[in-house]
Formats: structure tokens, sequence, C-alpha cells
């Protein structure tokens, strides 16, 4: 035991050492889809932010009448602790009318953001999944600490916090949407903690609000899959040397998504208004002329 112990420590000195290394390294400039051709913006989607995970541009989608939502105008993202001096001032360029942070009170004061000292927008607190004192995460940092996760169901927990997103939490959202309508048609960056669950949702009903078909928001939705593990790959490397293969199995799970999840949201939508149209004018309070609205400042013909 003692010589497995000793290794454990060995490996994670090793893995430390190689991330320091990695800290010394200069970031690429961040390259931002809306400033390059046409042709290039799809392969940029992903912004290159230094200390950002999951930094996307939701321009370039297709609506079931033939226009496409903009780019540079609707940005969705991980937290924003970590920003490098240089993702710092691509941020202060990208015109940001409003950011908004999804994160619970808790999540915020442990992990605040970092942002430009002369930002120019504005930031606009929406927690949502926040127990008060304490965030939803305080489950899974509870389990972790005493090893306890036996009984623990990812899917189940997930499945669980999407259904709370298009019911419990409806007011958030309904505040989210009325942000886009305020900044009309100017640059919003919304986030929660790996940008995939809270922002992921977020990302869903904007899209599907103006129009984008499910089959594009569900593309959308899962793109965050990749991108949110490998963000989190070092916990994952710690959780599998410290705590086991089956804590690291079951919370490499929760750290990615699953179409279930979104369906899962959408299928309490139904239950409880009967169809997302009914939702979206009961629900969040749209009227036909805020969903117009919407439209002409988050859409665009698509070039010939």
């Amino acid at each position: 035991m003692a010589s497995r112990a000793s290794l454990k420590y060995v490996l994670l000195g090793l893995f430390l050492l190689v991330i320091a290394v990695i800290q010394f390294i200069p970031s690429a400039p961040v390259v931002v889809p809306a400033a390059l051709p046409e042709t290039q913006r799809e392969a940029h989607r992903v912004l290159n932010f230094g200390g950002v995970a999951n930094f996307r541009d939701l321009g370039g989608y297709p609506t079931e009448d033939g226009l496409r939502t903009r780019w540079g105008v609707l940005y969705r993202s991980g937290a924003l602790h970590e920003t490098t001096a240089a993702d710092r001032q691509a941020l202060s360029q990208l015109g940001l009318n409003r950011l908004i942070d999804f994160r619970s009170e808790a999540e915020k004061t442990e992990e605040p953001d970092k942002l430009p000292e002369s930002s120019g927008f504005a930031t606009v607190a929406i927690p949502t999944m926040d127990g008060g004192d304490h965030s939803v995460a305080d489950e899974i940092i509870a389990r972790i600490e005493n090893g306890n996760f036996d009984d623990f169901d990812p899917d189940g927990f997930m499945l669980e916090a999407n259904r709370q997103f298009a019911s419990r939490f409806t007011p958030q959202y309904r505040q989210f949407i009325g942000e886009l309508l305020d900044a009309n048609g100017q640059p919003v960056l919304w986030h929660c903690s790996a940008g995939k669950d809270r922002a992921g949702f977020a990302s869903a009903l904007i899209l599907r609000i103006v129009g984008v078909p499910e089959s594009v928001v569900m593309q959308d939705y899962l793109k965050s899959k990749a991108y949110a593990l490998e963000a989190r790959k070092r916990d994952i490397f710690l959780l599998r040397l410290f705590k086991g293969d089956m804590v690291a199995d079951k919370l490499t799970r929760i750290m990615g998504v699953e179409p279930e999840w979104l369906e899962a949201a959408f299928r309490q939508i139904d239950a409880d208004y009967g169809d997302f149209d009914t939702y979206v004018r009961e629900g969040l309070g749209l009227t036909e002329d805020d969903i117009s609205r919407l439209r002409a400042a988050l859409l665009e013909p698509v070039p010939a």
C-alpha cells in the first residue's frame, strides 16, 4: 500500500510540473470568428481563450425560414475566474453590451470572475440552481470528500437539474431573455461554471425562440461535451488518482452533456405548458412583438 501511495504522489508531482510549465507558454491571440472572412468562421466558432473554457459564438445557425443567427452577437462560455491578461483584453474588444452570470452566490464567492478593469459592459447576476447560502454543487463536493458515490446516479441527477431549468427556474430564464431584448442586438455573453448546463439551456432557449431547428439546437448543446471534459481533465486525473475509478467515472459523466438531459427539459416544458410556443408566451412572458424584436436583432439573411 505504501508503494502505491508513493507512486500516486510521484504521478501527481509530475502532472503538476507539466501544468506549471504550460503556464509559461504564451497563449495565441484570441481569434474572433465575426472578424474573419465568412468561410473561416465555423472553424473558429470556439474562441481560443487561454483561461476560459467552452467560449463559443452562436452565429451562423440556420433558421427554419431561411435566415441565420448573426455572428459576434450571442456568446456562451464557462466561468471567467481564470482569465489571463490577454483574455481580459480580448473580452474588452468584443463590444459586449452585458455579461450574464448564472452561477450561485457561493460559486461566485469561491471563484469570482476576473474581468477587464474598464470593461464597458454591464454585469448581470441571474443565480440559478442556487440553494441560498449553498449551491447545488454542495452535494457533489460532500460526496467527493466522504467518497460516498455508491448510490449516486449522475444521469438521474442531471435529468432532474434540466427539468428544474424548465420549471422551477423559469423566472430566471425569463429574466435572461429580457436581458437579450434590452441589449437589442448588441453582443451579450452568458456563462455558468462549465458553460454547459445552465448556460446550455439558455442557449437552447434563445436559439429555439428565434426559429433554429431543434436538431441544430441539439448539435450546439452537444458541442459542450468535448470542451467541458477537456477543461476538467486535471480534475478527472486527480479524482481517479485519489478517489478511484468509480468516483472518477461518475463525475466524468456529469462533467459532460448528454442529449437526454436537454430532451428532459423540453419534455418538462411540454408537460407543463402543452408545447414550446405556449411556454414562450406564458412561461417566459414573450409577446409576438418581443419575438419579432429578437428575430430582427439576432438574425440576418444567409449570404448568397
